[in-house]
């Protein structure tokens, strides 16, 4: 599960098939890891870099609220009804007013548990440098058995406070159906910015694999917290020990993952690989890169850019 470069790539392919994870030691150097954070923090306090992000909580003052869950088979959306939570945290309707984000993070991450940067790949160039390595999409492209591309990148901070959970901090798999389609397959790769000496990720994934799941428990523990989860599920948790300067892949459709809440500000970079007809395209498209920055890659780095917005 753990490897000191990519070089190694059929014993991280098989990590990842078997584990759903795959932790790749010193990725970046100190030097990067703080350039990246320093930049963060302070952008956090300008309402120019940020997605206006979800109000948790708002949503947990309107009390239950029934959500769509018509993607649901009928007779699991039992399991979803008067739970707001249980969804992504986009699709919570309720969106932090403008007034407390120009406060400040201190101040705004008391109404929200997470918050996204807008175009990373232009705002945080030093970014584009970290995603767009050959060997990343080589494991992508053996691990999906095609050509891959570049689906979705995001930088997202995540805060200490005393909100419900949601969305990340539970149980859940990306895919909502017990079976994804074959182009809807993708891989991700993630990256901390915010860890310490030996501290750890707060990360923790299920190392059960989806389809020896029951149907039923696959519906029932979606966005689920440690202790509603079956002793069997239980006893298959994992928390990885990635560290700072690490970065590592995961199978996010296939293996039950979360995040639990960190005890500082948490800085992370979410990479995506998909398939060339993968249901994220259209939102792909939104996301900015340099022109000039994807001129000067590779032909095969280039044709991963391929639904990227080249301004």
């Amino acid at each position: 599960m753990y490897f000191q470069n990519l070089d190694i790539q059929k014993k991280i392919l098989k990590s990842i098939d078997d584990n759903g994870l795959a932790v790749i030691k010193n990725f970046l150097d100190d030097k990067k890891i703080l350039n990246i954070k320093k930049k963060v923090t302070k952008r956090l306090n300008n309402i120019n870099y940020l997605k206006i992000p979800s109000d948790i909580k708002a949503a947990s003052k309107e009390g239950k609220k029934l959500i769509t869950t018509t993607w649901l088979p009928k007779k699991y959306r039992k399991h979803y009804k008067n739970n707001q939570f249980k969804q992504p945290t986009g699709e919570i309707e309720k969106k932090v007013n403008k007034k407390i984000l120009k406060k400040g993070y201190k101040f705004y991450s008391k109404y929200t548990n997470s918050i996204e940067f807008k175009d990373p790949l232009i705002n945080f160039p030093e970014i584009s440098k970290i995603v767009f390595n050959k060997k990343l999409f080589e494991i992508a492209s053996k691990f999906l058995k095609e050509t891959p591309y570049l689906g979705y990148v995001a930088l997202r901070c995540h805060f200490k406070n005393n909100l419900p959970n949601n969305d990340f901090n539970l149980y859940h798999t990306d895919g909502r159906t017990k079976i994804t389609k074959k182009n809807y397959q993708l891989l991700k790769f993630l990256i901390p910015f915010h860890l310490e000496k030996k501290q750890l990720i707060e990360f923790s994934q299920i190392i059960f694999k989806r389809s020896k799941m029951k149907t039923e428990d696959f519906y029932k523990f979606q966005y689920s917290k440690p202790n509603d989860l079956p002793k069997y599920l239980k006893k298959k948790i994992v928390n990885p020990k990635v560290m700072n300067g690490d970065g590592f892949f995961f199978d996010p459709d296939n293996y039950l993952h979360n995040a639990k809440k960190p005890n500082k500000l948490r800085i992370m970079l979410y990479v995506i690989f998909i398939k060339k007809k993968n249901y994220m395209i259209p939102k792909t498209k939104n996301i900015l890169i340099s022109k000039k920055f994807v001129n000067n890659l590779s032909p095969m780095l280039k044709k991963s850019a391929k639904f990227l917005n080249k301004v």
